[in-house]
C-alpha cells in the first residue's frame, strides 16, 4: 500500500522531489538513499520513502518526457 506519511515533519514523497529538483539522479536509488542516510532517518523511514520513490506509476513522468521533447524540438 502507497501512504505518504508525514516522516521527521515532512511528506515522504517530498524526500524525492527534493532529491530530483536539487540535481539528484532520479534513477539512482543508491546514492538517494545514501542522502537519506546522512540526514539521521532510521532504516523503517528510509524504506518508506524509496518504496515509494522506486514504485511511482509512470503515466505522468513519460507525458512530461514527451512535452518536453516536443517543446525542445520547437525551439
Amino acid at each position: 500500500m502507497f501512504e505518504n506519511k508525514i516522516i521527521q515533519g515532512v511528506h515522504a514523497t517530498r524526500y524525492y522531489s527534493s532529491w530530483c529538483r536539487s540535481g539528484g539522479d532520479p534513477r539512482n536509488y543508491d546514492e538517494f538513499n545514501e542522502w537519506l542516510i546522512s540526514l539521521d532517518l532510521s532504516k523503517e523511514e528510509r524504506s518508506d520513502i524509496c518504496h515509494l520513490a522506486e514504485n511511482g506509476r509512470l503515466e505522468l513522468e513519460t507525458s512530461a518526457r514527451k512535452w518536453i521533447k516536443a517543446l525542445k524540438a520547437a525551439k
